[in-house]
C-alpha cells in the first residue's frame, strides 16, 4: 500500500464527518498510488465505509473512474450478500429457538445501527452466539439438523461451524470479499472472553446472558447483550485481535462510531463504569482500544469518561498506545509483533509472561485451516491443498521477519520506558527522590531522539 494515501483516507474518516480539505487532498494521488493501496482498503474493512463518505458528500470525483466503478460494484455486490446473510441469520435464530437454547448475537447484525448505521457497509464474515453452556448441546444438534459441519475439534473455544453445502474456503481475491458466494462461518462461543493459558484478562460477567434484551432489525427480533455487556465484547474482541497480529480497522472505526453516539449518555456511562470497573484488567483494556478509535476516528467523549479513561490507563500502555497505536493499526495490526509490548502490560507473572512469549514469538502450532475442498474430486482437494500451503508459508515469514523486528525494536521500547518513568520521577509525580545528572541527561536525549 501507499501509506501516504492510507493515511489520508483515515483523515477522511472522522466520525464526525471529514474536512472539504481533507476529501479535496484525495485526487493529487496516481493510478499507481490507489491501485497499490485498494486491496488494503479492502482487508481494512474500511473500502465501504469510504465510499459512502464520499457518496453522501458528492465527492466520488477524487476517485480514479476505475476505483469508483470498482467500489460501486463491491457495494452492489455486498447488498445482495448482506440480503443472503440476513435470510440465513434468520434461519439459524429459528433452529436455535426451536431447539430451546438460551443465546445472544454477537457482532454482526448486532451492531446496526449502534456501531455501523447499515449493514451493507460491514464486510462480515461470520455469525457469532453466546450460548450457555447448558445448551450448548442443543445448538449443536440443531446445527447438525441444519446440514452444518463442526471444523474445530476437541475442546476448542469458540466452536465453529460451515454449512455442508458452502465450505470454507480463502477469497480468491479482494471482491470475493463481498459475494454472495463467500461462505461464511458460525462461532458458538461460551464466555465473552477465553483467557488462555497466558490469563491475560478475566472479565468475570457470569450473568451476562441474563442480561439481554430483544433487538429488532428488518422485521427481525433476536435476543442480543445488554448495551454494557455489548461494548465491553467490543472491547474485548478488539484487544483479542490486537494480541493476535490482525485486527481491522473498520473494528475501531465502529467503536469510534458507537462512542460518539452515546457522547450524551451520562447515565449509560455511568452504568458501564460500573460494570467494567470490578474485572481485573478490563478498565485498562477499555482505556487502550476506546484511546485507539479516537485518536484514529475521533469520537466525542464525555469529561467524566474521559478523566475515568485516564486513570484507567497505565503510563505504559498510553505510551504504547501513543508510540506505536496509529501505525500498527495502519496495517490492521499485522506488519508486525509490537503488539507484544502491550501484551507484556497485561500479565503480572514474569514466568507467565516468558512462557507467553515464546509462545508468541516461535508458534510451533499448525496453523488454522483456511479453506476446505469444496468436494471429495481430488482437483478440488489438490486446490484446497495449494491454497492451504500458501497461506502456511504466509505465516512462517510473517512469524520470522516480524520475530526479528520485535527483537530489533525491544531495546528502543525499553529506553522509552525508563525515560518516561524518569520523566514522571522528575515532574515528582512517582517520588521524590532526586535524579542523577545522568538520567536528566538521558531524559533530555529521549526527548529530543
Amino acid at each position: 500500500m501507499n501509506r501516504g494515501l492510507a493515511r489520508k483516507i483515515i483523515d477522511c474518516l472522522p466520525v464526525a464527518g471529514p474536512a472539504e480539505s481533507d476529501l479535496a487532498g484525495l485526487q493529487s494521488w496516481s493510478r499507481k498510488s490507489w491501485a497499490a493501496t485498494l486491496p488494503w482498503l479492502h482487508t481494512s474493512g474500511i473500502a465501504l465505509y469510504f465510499l459512502r463518505t464520499l457518496q453522501e458528500r458528492s465527492e466520488e470525483h477524487v476517485l480514479p473512474p476505475e476505483v469508483r466503478v470498482r467500489l460501486e460494484r463491491n457495494q452492489a455486490d455486498q447488498n445482495l450478500r448482506v440480503a443472503a446473510m440476513t435470510e440465513e441469520f434468520a434461519a439459524l435464530n429459528r433452529g436455535f429457538e426451536n431447539a430451546g437454547v438460551r443465546y445472544a448475537v454477537l457482532k454482526g447484525f448486532a451492531l446496526i445501527p449502534e456501531y455501523s448505521p447499515d449493514a451493507s457497509l460491514r464486510t462480515q464474515a461470520d455469525f457469532d452466539y453466546l450460548i450457555a453452556p447448558e445448551s450448548l448441546a442443543r445448538a449443536e444438534q440443531a446445527l447438525r439438523a441444519a446440514s452444518y459441519v463442526r471444523q474445530t475439534r476437541g475442546e476448542s473455544r469458540p466452536v465453529v461451524y460451515f454449512h455442508s453445502a458452502r465450505p470454507l474456503r480463502i477469497p480468491a481475491s479482494d471482491d470475493d470479499l463481498y459475494s454472495a458466494a463467500l461462505p461464511r462461518r458460525l462461532e458458538l462461543h461460551l464466555r465473552l472472553w477465553n483467557p488462555g493459558p497466558e490469563a491475560i484478562l478475566a472479565p468475570s460477567l457470569k450473568t451476562t446472558l441474563d442480561r439481554t434484551r430483544l433487538h429488532h432489525r428488518q422485521g427481525l427480533r433476536f435476543p442480543v447483550l445488554a448495551n454494557e455487556d455489548g461494548l465491553i465484547f467490543q472491547v474485548l474482541h478488539a484487544l483479542r485481535h490486537i494480541f493476535d497480529f490482525w485486527c481491522r480497522l473498520s473494528t475501531l472505526l465502529e467503536i469510534a462510531y458507537f462512542l460518539d453516539r452515546r457522547a450524551c449518555d451520562e447515565l449509560f456511562w455511568r452504568r458501564f463504569v460500573a460494570r467494567a470497573e470490578g474485572d481485573s484488567g478490563l478498565p485498562q483494556a477499555t482505556g487502550v482500544v476506546f484511546t485507539l478509535a479516537t485518536k484514529l476516528f475521533g469520537a466525542s467523549i464525555p469529561a467524566a469518561l474521559a478523566d475515568w479513561i485516564r486513570q484507567s490507563t497505565p503510563q505504559a500502555m498510553a505510551l504504547w498506545v501513543e508510540r506505536y497505536g496509529r501505525d500498527c493499526a495502519l496495517e490492521n495490526f499485522m506488519g508486525n509483533k509490537f503488539s507484544l509490548f502491550l501484551r507484556r502490560e497485561f500479565i503480572a507473572d514474569s514466568a507467565a509472561w516468558r512462557q507467553a512469549l515464546r509462545r508468541r514469538l516461535l508458534p510451533f502450532h499448525r496453523p488454522n485451516r483456511g479453506t476446505e475442498a469444496a468436494s471429495p474430486r481430488m482437483s478440488s482437494r489438490l486446490a484446497a491443498g495449494l491454497k492451504q500451503s500458501r497461506h502456511v508459508l504466509g505465516r512462517i515469514k510473517f512469524h520470522l521477519v516480524s520475530g526479528l523486528r520485535y527483537g530489533w525494536e525491544l531495546p528502543r521500547w525499553e529506553r522509552l520506558l525508563r525515560a518516561t518513568s524518569a520523566r514522571e520521577a522528575y515532574r515528582g509525580e512517582a517520588t521524590t527522590v532526586p535524579i542523577s545528572a545522568a538520567e536528566r541527561l538521558r531524559i533530555f536525549e529521549d526527548r529530543h531522539v
